[in-house]
């Protein structure tokens, strides 16, 4: 049963169900741990009894019951008469688990995004969205960057120098607009946005992107990573984190109510860098902050790997966790680097290179060796988006190649998407060991993407984003939403499995995955993304991150799982509540 039509609405309304709709959410407040009570002016230690539950310490194994010491595993299947000053925490027949990881989520994006954003849910032609957000900028001091959200083409290199001018009089001389499409991989920008971050007709193309031109004129079109040339000169560097704040907290309270513990946000995307780290940390100094705080630097070159501040000591709950590649387009509009030709007669779009004759034409600085070569040296996990077949070869072989160059791999490499991966590279993933992981989105890519997919790579599409083969190779997969390329409703986990243990209605297109890999796969899988350690079980010395489920998911069908089905009744990190039972 499709989520939508659980709901009464029909697959257009779901599917509009944008980005832009949980930014109105009001959610409760985050909630403080019980201080010690104990008259001893000697502090003593904080315990905690989980009691009279189903409590999973991993995905194989439960236990009768839990005890945690200061934040930590200190006991499993421990006599309770053993700790009378233990707080007992009754599941009342409920199921605990490790706690969840989103390992691929843009929450701070869309924060810093709608501190910015005039909401036009439901619209998708650019010119009714552009006349909103014109009225926005009639509102806002001159130089004030305004965005809109949602439009959606079936050619977006069809754009005329026609369109930018209604464009230009819908949103006027002083004010610098990006509008992002649905997926958030190609923008509409005004000629204040061009002017101010340096666009003019004589631009070359960024690896990887596209500034659509006719009559070699720049149309205010732009694909993939060019948008980061206007994102990052015009739009948000101007964007101030007190405006920020508020849709942060709404987000990451969001996803805490979902039953997530922790996310790897990746600060930016095509369209640039929305890079607030410093944020976090004074969230988490103010003790706000309701799960752990991954975060990746997006880069675009051998010199820009560089750039990402290294001043700055993980906080408690925000952990730097590497960097981010942008290796190809989004499949869904037919950007994925591929080794045949999709509907559009190309082979969609990709933003380094592999050999000297390449090196030619974008320098070295593109080269994906070079960059691997950096990264080992340097310690840093990788995050590459890569969806065709030409993609991830370029990540598998740079990664064998520093490998056998270096005798071994120092550092993680997750590779997000893989929706046209080969059987030959899933078993070159799985030779590749613990190094390597694959990053999963079933609801993205089996539910909300699928008609894309399928239009702009035909027969390919059949049997894309084989997750199930990639499990049985023996890859280590992390589940992740991949939100706001992703919308709000099938962000959920219990949304996600639903999906993901029926193959979204279609096994024989998308071979089903069980509950276990599910649990292990927002986990151990989710956190293996991060460089934290200690997480991802409930075992002795393990951080004490807990989602509690009203009913114990593996007991349950699939058509018993969705939003908030069963429903979260608390959340735990290191020990503290977040969420009250």
């Amino acid at each position: 049963m499709q989520a939508y039509a659980k709901d009464g609405l029909t697959r257009r309304e779901f599917l509009v169900t944008s980005a832009t709709a949980s930014l109105a959410l009001g959610l409760s407040p985050y909630l403080q741990g019980c201080a010690n009570d104990s008259a001893d002016p000697t502090p003593t230690p904080k315990e905690t009894l989980f009691l009279n539950g189903a409590i999973y310490v991993d995905a194989d194994h439960k236990v009768a019951n839990l005890l945690v010491r200061d934040g930590i595993v200190a006991g499993i299947d421990v006599d309770p008469d053993h700790y009378p000053r233990a707080e007992r925490v009754d599941l009342g027949g409920a199921a605990a688990y490790p706690g969840f990881n989103d390992s691929h989520v843009h929450l701070i994006t869309m924060a810093v995004a709608g501190s910015i954003l005039e909401p036009t849910l439901g619209l998708e032609d650019p010119l009714a969205i552009a006349a909103v957000v014109g009225n926005r900028c009639k509102k806002e001091a001159p130089g004030t960057p305004v965005m809109g959200h949602g439009f959606k083409l079936e050619d977006y290199n069809d754009w005329t120098l026609a369109d930018l001018a209604k464009i230009d009089e819908l949103t006027g001389d002083t004010c610098p607009v990006m509008i992002a499409d649905q997926l958030g991989h190609s923008y509409i920008v005004n000629s204040v946005a061009m002017q101010m971050s340096g666009i003019d007709d004589d631009t070359p193309d960024p690896p990887g992107g596209v500034i659509v031109r006719k009559e070699g004129k720049a149309t205010g079109m732009l694909r993939e990573t060019a948008g980061a040339i206007v994102g990052n000169a015009a739009i948000f560097s101007r964007v101030r984190d007190d405006r920020v704040k508020p849709y942060a907290m709404q987000l990451l309270n969001l996803w805490a109510k979902m039953g997530y513990t922790s996310i790897l946000d990746l600060m930016g995307g095509p369209m640039g860098r929305t890079m607030k780290p410093e944020l976090c940390r004074e969230l988490d100094r103010e003790g706000l902050l309701p799960l752990r705080i991954n975060y990746a630097y997006t880069f675009f070159s051998l010199d820009d790997m560089l750039d990402f501040d290294q001043t700055q000591e993980d906080s408690p709950w925000v952990h730097f966790a590497g960097l981010k590649l942008f290796v190809d387009g989004a499949a869904g509009q037919g950007g994925a680097w591929t080794s045949w030709l999709n509907t559009l007669g190309n082979q969609g779009l990709h933003a380094i290179n592999t050999n000297d004759e390449e090196d030619q034409k974008y320098g070295e600085q593109y080269n994906i060796y070079r960059m691997l070569e950096k990264s080992e040296e340097l310690g840093l996990d990788m995050h590459y988006h890569v969806g065709g077949d030409l993609a991830i070869d370029a990540v598998l072989s740079a990664i064998e190649a520093v490998q056998h160059q270096n005798g071994a791999l120092r550092c993680k490499h997750t590779l997000y998407h893989l929706g046209l991966i080969t059987d030959g590279q899933i078993a070159r993933m799985s030779a590749l060991g613990d190094h390597v992981i694959a990053g999963v989105q079933p609801s993205l890519h089996w539910e909300f993407q699928k008609d894309e997919t399928a239009y702009y790579y035909g027969e390919h599409a059949r049997g894309s984003y084989p997750y199930r083969k990639l499990r049985d190779a023996g890859v280590t997969l992390a589940f992740s939403t991949d939100y706001a390329s992703n919308i709000v409703p099938l962000c959920w986990p219990t949304e996600i499995m639903r999906i993901a243990l029926t193959g979204a209605g279609d096994p024989a297109a998308n071979p089903p995955l069980t509950m276990r890999d599910m649990i292990e796969g927002f986990t151990v899988g989710g956190y293996a993304t991060t460089r934290e350690a200690r997480v991802g079980k409930l075992h002795l010395g393990y951080k004490a991150d807990i989602v509690v489920y009203a009913k114990d998911l593996y007991t349950l069908k699939p058509d018993e799982l969705g939003p908030n089905e069963p429903a979260v009744l608390s959340t735990w990190v290191e020990g503290r509540q977040i969420l009250p039972l």
